[in-house]
């Protein structure tokens, strides 16, 4: 066995550039150097004496950093470069490692194939008795070769022959040895046609100088198939391939078990790709183990796309926080973790994701994350909707309040018609009347006095032309009140924008009202309110109101004008500290030519101007109303609405 080993080591040494390949046997009784190679065209007898007289302390164990740091101590004692180590098989009682001394770590370069030769060999070496310092001092391979189930062989390197199969094979596939003698092409006849292709490979790879691995079926004396793992390790000599040794294991079960872990990984794999949600695995580090098809397509990547890659690439960059403080929990938590996160698709889009996921552990470590994702965006924007829904359910409701006000209001107006009616003309005539019985009454005294001083003549001409005036402007406000009233009247609308509308008008005001020691303010928003009007009318009606809040007021009083811009209407509050209407005055105040009876208090007026206001607030179908105490005040509400 130590001639195996030593074959397999030279081999490390000359393909790996290897100065020194050690195998070493490590227990807390007894610890040995099982065989090292000298790497190079000719051995270093000093080491090869170093490592005949050489022991290892008792009770060091090589898997602990202790054993590692001495076993680098020989290196630097043989002023050899670096050593590197590694297991390569180990039971209860003892472990075996492989040292190599050399420049760089060409551990991970080695093929496993031969580190499992490695192994199986030392297996075969272990069955018989403890592991002897030379072949010699076993008794007998007999005994180990027809117990232990791995057919070791030796053949000549064209493979006609076997110079020896161990007689295993019989217990295992039911040949006897001697009929297998006639080399490695009666073994063949035994395989699996379909297996050959790679079997030729095989050979081909073992004749040119390399080991070798393969996995095959092959039937046994009853016709049954089983599976199994052949090696094969070439002995090489000046460049020639002398023979070939190696094992044959049967690992049927092994590779039932592996079809059946197969099979149960295709049905997993059938099962998650059918299903429409993102499913995925995740390593401890974030980053995806797997993912099935329809989930990768709903982010529009493939599957091979987002292997590999992090979840937070994936996550919007507002979300990565709040799906980072989830990961945490995921991590210290035993239970499913529900979280939403807020993913990139590969077009850039946000799609919205409920995400139920849980750890899985191994050995108590653990190992990631396993995580079902549920596409929940439609669901998102529907509730999204219904809220807003809601909102304007809240503000229909509150415009169907407004509206039931206007209705109760034109129901007021349309029973007391009748009575206006009646009113009409008699308040016409009175008003019509007063400024034209001055004219008549002044006009007759100055045409029966032709003595009257010229001062008389020029102050009744001055009251003639005043009430002259008086009588015309009530004239032109009727019949602007009655094309108001006509339905063919036909209002000038446009796109108006209210705010810079009543900042002029207030302007037009604001001089009247200091003059009479008024205080004036407004609050009026910058942004811009556009309605639908006729932007005369609107000035008339607001003009109206306005002038009376001043008239009304007396000197050291306040006038305020206060803008709530609502998102279906826009709401215009006058407000003045002046003498108030009082209250069983307020339900007429709109009425043509309804005057409110102050005694001792009497300031001139038709008492047309808020009639037209509210004519013209109701052509624009808004609203207006009228709230007022005695001796406190009058507020003015207006509502119009905008724009859609």
């Amino acid at each position: 066995m130590k001639k195996i080993l030593n074959g397999v080591l030279k081999f490390i040494c000359k393909h790996l550039d290897v100065e020194l390949a050690v195998l070493i046997r490590a227990d807390g009784k007894f610890n040995d150097i099982v065989e090292f190679v000298v790497g190079g065209e000719s051995e270093d007898k000093k080491i090869e004496k170093f490592f005949e007289d050489f022991t290892f302390p008792a009770g060091l164990d090589l898997k602990t950093d202790e054993g590692q740091n001495f076993v680098k101590e020989i290196g630097d004692k043989l002023k050899l470069k670096n050593v590197f180590l590694s297991n390569v098989y180990g039971e209860e009682k003892y472990s075996y490692y492989l040292a190599l001394f050399t420049e760089k770590n060409v551990i991970n370069e080695l093929p496993q194939e031969i580190l499992d030769y490695i192994a199986e060999v030392i297996k075969v070496g272990e069955s018989v008795l403890p592991f002897a310092k030379d072949v010699s001092e076993l008794n007998d391979y007999t005994l180990a070769l027809e117990n232990v189930d791995v057919v070791i062989y030796s053949m000549k390197p064209d493979g006609l022959e076997f110079d020896f199969i161990s007689p295993v094979v019989k217990k295992i596939f039911g040949f006897e040895a001697d009929e297998l003698q006639k080399g490695l092409f009666s073994l063949l006849r035994k395989v699996n046609k379909n297996e050959l292709p790679k079997i030729r490979e095989f050979i081909k790879k073992v004749k040119n100088g390399s080991p070798a691995v393969v996995e095959y079926g092959i039937a046994d004396v009853s016709g049954v198939e089983r599976f199994v793992r052949h090696s094969a390790i070439p002995i090489v000599q000046n460049g020639n391939v002398k023979k070939v040794v190696g094992a044959v294991i049967d690992v049927t079960e092994e590779v039932r078990l592996r079809e059946n872990l197969r099979r149960s990984e295709e049905r997993l794999k059938m099962l998650t790709d059918a299903a429409e949600d993102l499913i995925f695995t995740l390593d401890r580090l974030g980053n995806f183990l797997m993912v099935n098809k329809n989930g990768s397509q709903l982010l529009g990547y493939t599957v091979e796309e987002m292997l590999g890659k992090h979840f937070l690439e994936f996550v919007k960059e507002e979300s990565k926080t709040e799906v980072a403080l989830a990961f945490q929990e995921i991590l210290k938590s035993d239970n499913v973790v529900r979280f939403e996160a807020v993913l990139i698709d590969n077009m850039g889009e946000e799609i919205i994701f409920e995400i139920q996921a849980w750890s899985f552990k191994k050995g108590g470590k653990i190992e990631g994350m396993m995580a079902i994702g549920r596409d929940v965006t439609e669901r998102i924007k529907h509730e999204s909707e219904l809220k807003e829904l809601n909102a304007k359910l809240v503000e229909a409701n509150r415009i169907i309040s407004i509206e039931r006000d206007r209705a109760k209001e034109k129901i007021t107006i349309l029973e007391e018609l009748n009575r206006l009616k009646n009113e009409f003309i008699s308040n016409v005539s009175h008003e019509l009347r007063t400024p034209l019985a001055s004219i008549v009454g002044f006009a007759e005294a100055i045409s029966s006095d032709p003595d009257m001083p010229h001062e008389t003549i020029v102050e009744f001409n001055n009251i003639i032309y005043s009430e002259g005036r008086r009588l015309a402007r009530l004239i032109n406000d009727l019949l602007d009140f009655s094309k108001l009233e006509s339905k063919g009247e036909h209002l000038e609308k446009e796109d108006i924008d209210l705010v810079p509308l009543l900042k002029n008008l207030l302007e037009q005001y604001r001089s009247q009202a200091e003059e009479k020691g008024i205080v004036f303010s407004d609050s009026i928003p910058e942004a811009e309110i556009i309605i639908h009007a006729d932007k005369e009318r609107i000035k008339n009606a607001m003009g109206h109101i306005i002038s009376n809040a001043i008239k009304f007021t007396p000197k050291g009083g306040r006038v305020s004008i206060l803008i709530n811009n609502f998102l279906k209407d826009v709401e215009i509050i006058i407000s003045d500290t002046g003498i108030g209407i009082p209250e069983k005055d307020i339900p007429k105040l709109f009425e043509k030519f309804t005057k409110v009876n102050r005694p001792g208090n009497q300031i001139p007026g038709a008492g047309i101007g808020l009639a037209m206001a509210k004519k013209i607030i109701d052509l624009h179908n808004g609203l207006i109303n009228v709230k007022s105490k005695e001796n406190e005040g009058t507020t003015f509400i207006i509502r119009l609405p905008k724009k859609v």
